[in-house]
Parts: C-alpha cells; sequence; structure tokens
C-alpha cells in the first residue's frame, strides 16, 4: 500500500485537463535555457523528452511547454523546454511551478500509488462502516494517511499492510483494521440544559 510521492492533487487546468503539481523551485540554470527544479514525484523519469507541461506563476498567465531536454540528479531536475531558447527567456519563468496531467504519470508497481490517487478516497472499516475520507498524507519513517470522519473529526492511519486491508481506486475506496485505539473517542454528550461559554 505504498504511496509513490507527493505529485499534488489533481485541479482544473488548461482544456479542462485534469494537472497534478509535479515540480516546485523553478529557476533559470546556465546560460542556454535551461532551467532547475524540484521534482515532486519519485518516479525516475518522470519528466523525459516531449512531456507537456503547464508552468504557472502568481499572478500570471498559465504557459503551456513541451520538455525537449532533461537530467535529473536525485530530486533535482534540470530540463530545457522547446519553447525556453536562451536564459533570458528562463528567467521569466523563475519561482514558478510545473504541472502536468494526470494521464502522463508513469505507470507503477502492484500496490503503490500516487498521492492524487489516493487523496479523496472513502475509508471504511472491513464490514463496510463508512468512516471518512482519506485527505492528507503525512511523510515520516512510513508515510500516515489523515481521515477525517463526517464530523469533522480526524484520525491516522499507519500506511502499511497491517492496518490498510485494501484499496480500490477505480471504487476511490480504502478498506482498513482499525485496531482499539485507532479511532478518536466519541465526542462526549452535552448535559441537558447545560449552559454554553
Amino acid at each position: 500500500m505504498t504511496p509513490a510521492g507527493p505529485e499534488g492533487e489533481p485541479e482544473a487546468g488548461a482544456d479542462d485537463a485534469d494537472l497534478i503539481l509535479v515540480g516546485v523551485g523553478v529557476r533559470p540554470h546556465g546560460v542556454r535555457g535551461e532551467v532547475r527544479f524540484l521534482s515532486l514525484s519519485e518516479v525516475p523519469g518522470r519528466f523525459r523528452k516531449g512531456l507537456p507541461v503547464v508552468w504557472r506563476g502568481r499572478g500570471c498567465a498559465d504557459r503551456p511547454l513541451t520538455v525537449s531536454a532533461v537530467r535529473e540528479n536525485g530530486a533535482t531536475v534540470y530540463a530545457r523546454f522547446a519553447e525556453v531558447p536562451d536564459r533570458t527567456a528562463a528567467e521569466a519563468f523563475a519561482g514558478g511551478e510545473l504541472w502536468a496531467s494526470v494521464d502522463t504519470s508513469p505507470p507503477l508497481e502492484q500496490d503503490t500509488y500516487y498521492h492524487h490517487q489516493l487523496l479523496g478516497m472513502t475509508v471504511t472499516d472491513e464490514a463496510g462502516q463508512v468512516l471518512g475520507r482519506l485527505v492528507a498524507i503525512r511523510p515520516g519513517a512510513h508515510d500516515n494517511y489523515e481521515v477525517e470522519m463526517p464530523d469533522g473529526r480526524r484520525f491516522m492511519v499507519p500506511a502499511v499492510a497491517e492496518f490498510v486491508c485494501a484499496v480500490d481506486v477505480d471504487a476511490g475506496r480504502m478498506v482498513i483494521r482499525p485496531i482499539p485505539g485507532l479511532l478518536p473517542d466519541p465526542p462526549a454528550p452535552r448535559a441537558p440544559g447545560g449552559k454554553a461559554r
């Protein structure tokens, strides 16, 4: 049940395509129009020649770009885009973000998921009782899924097989095994006739 990396949650973008955040901290590098940025994907080769992306900057219109060359150094990516001929042009993209269509995400190994595939899932117990909705994925020694219950209370589920029984991406459903102490205690009933303070 391993998440593959924090590619961002889908968002309505150009041409109504579902876009996910895949790169941050764009800045120029060198004199030939290359830029560097931090990849939000843990999948090698996420950025490849020919990949269409959308650059977004605060207060600026979206700019479609096409990767023409790329090299990676860990999470740092150095890329050139067909639409960016030199450093002067690259400077206009400093500080922005790179978004890509969900459909361009590389396939993953079995039982491994992108964050955007999991966020928003309905979370149930093994009997089918709805416990809430998966609203966040918190990194750690192993990731933890944050679930929001219908009444607004939240709890964390370790992203390991002992707790996560099944994930159905197509149905948008995750089944967990809530051992004692995992779920928050129910709210205390209000005393009748009590005064609000």
